[in-house]
């Protein structure tokens, strides 16, 4: 398998300037502004923030609200593009030292695909690290960017010790899935300070720790089922080292710094070959003439990309990120942001449009459930507005990874009935963050009160 560059450069790129979770970047470029690839468009106002970078060459148009792959509309730099590959100078950085790396990161822009700042997550204010995981579960890494599987496997290894420098950490872990035998043949045998490595599956109750002393070393390659889902992160943590994360706190919180395939190649350019994050790989699903995994630049509206995968049959559903847990998007001018992994194309026929029934009480949803909810019951409660109760049932636990909405035979919309109750335990237990978005409403708008 392999990635190819989309062919067309987009017409025009839409750039948001928030592609992160904290602050939203200040425009440093205005209308009629002539940028070029790679040039910051976007700066930092807090440390929890990270630089945006033009993608293309062109002109700036305008700044404005634009619709978002997550539902929103968040202020965006709008480019008209020009033919031209010009960049700014991309200087690499010569051995930086672990505050060069912190600040590299920023100003590169790199950011985690589920929206954490990368520098923030190995850098936390107020937390220190000890261990870094490299997630790299998913195949994304099959992304036209290393000439070979062993090429990939060395450039991760040295990802994750400029990762383990930035954050200060003593030991690091590469994740992969135990039935992808590519990347397993990729990193068996790969030389780690004068060490071949070994994968080694996690199993049973062994975790990380009896690895790293197994194995007499600070850096271990281990594999796993992989673990999905919108909020994976405290489960992965736990299933991987063994370390609990308590409701409302983070891997951080344990010592633990979660970062993904993306990010860790997006750090190796960054001070390998100087270059800010302005492009991406994402996974295309559907009856699509076009390769599985595309290289993309950050901003390409997911219409130029539709045009040019010939998708066989009329469009039904565009979903951002997994059918799942994804987002189904109203419009197909939204754009790649450095937090899309996935464009899901379905035809008409293949919308799922089936009326939930009754539950039957069949369990399959409790089966199916990897961190032992009661699904059946907290969508029951959350559909009667029986908040308290499914806080007292744990349903911050929730991973939203979909399975039991998929299992269940009365195709109940068990994940969306979970989170609109998170929501508003969120709402009702936390200061609500302000609004982001001018097109969501708050309440109905058929006219009754």
């Amino acid at each position: 398998m392999e990635s190819k560059r989309l062919k067309k450069i987009p017409e025009k790129v839409i750039i948001p300037l928030k592609q992160h979770l904290g602050t939203i970047c200040k425009p440093i470029v205005k209308k009629g502004d002539h940028v070029l690839i790679g040039q910051k468009i976007g700066e930092s106002v807090s440390y929890c923030s990270s630089d945006v970078h033009s993608s293309v060459c062109g002109e700036v148009t305008s700044i404005e609200e634009y619709p978002n792959p997550n539902g929103n509309k968040v202020l965006s730099v709008i480019i008209n593009t020009t033919d031209s590959q010009e960049t700014v100078p991309f200087v690499p950085k010569k051995n930086p030292s672990q505050k060069d790396l912190i600040a590299i990161m920023q100003d590169a822009g790199i950011v985690e695909h589920y929206g954490a700042p990368t520098h923030t997550v190995l850098k936390p204010e107020g937390k220190k690290i000890d261990l870094v995981l490299i997630n790299a579960t998913a195949s994304e890494w099959i992304g036209g960017k290393y000439a070979t599987p062993k090429e990939y496997a060395s450039q991760m290894i040295a990802a994750l010790k400029l990762l383990m420098k930035a954050s200060e950490a003593v030991k690091g872990a590469i994740i992969i899935r135990k039935d992808d035998k590519e990347s397993i043949d990729a990193f068996e045998g790969v030389q780690v300070d004068g060490k071949a490595l070994r994968v080694a599956p996690i199993l049973g109750t062994r975790r990380l720790g009896h690895y790293f002393k197994d194995q007499n070393t600070n850096i271990v390659v281990a594999s796993q089922q992989r673990i999905y889902g919108k909020n994976i992160l405290n489960f992965f943590t736990y299933n991987v080292t063994g370390r609990k994360v308590s409701v409302g706190c983070n891997p951080t919180d344990v010592g633990v710094a979660v970062c993904g395939v993306k990010s860790a190649k997006a750090l190796y350019d960054a001070v390998h070959e100087g270059k800010p994050y302005y492009e991406t790989v994402i996974t295309l699903e559907g009856t699509v003439d076009c390769p599985q995994f595309m290289l993309v630049r950050i901003g390409t509206p997911f219409k130029d990309i539709l045009e040019g995968c010939n998708f066989n049959g009329e469009i039904g559903k565009i979903i951002a990120n997994g059918v799942i847990t994804g987002v189904a998007q109203y419009t197909n001018e939204v754009p790649v942001t450095k937090g899309t992994t996935r464009i899901t194309l379905q035809t008409k026929e293949e919308v799922i449009r089936d009326e939930s029934l009754a539950c039957i009480h069949c369990a399959r949803c409790v089966d199916a459930c990897p961190v032992s909810l009661i699904p059946s019951r907290l969508s029951v409660l959350a559909d009667q507005g029986r908040f308290d109760e499914c806080r007292q049932m744990h349903i911050q636990f929730c991973i939203e990874c979909g399975r039991c909405a998929f299992v269940c035979p009365s195709k109940i919309h068990i994940l969306q009935l979970i989170r609109y109750a998170k929501n508003a335990i969120e709402g009702a237990y936390e200061d609500a963050a302000p609004k982001e978005s001018s097109n969501l409403k708050i309440g109905c708008s058929c006219g009754s009160e």
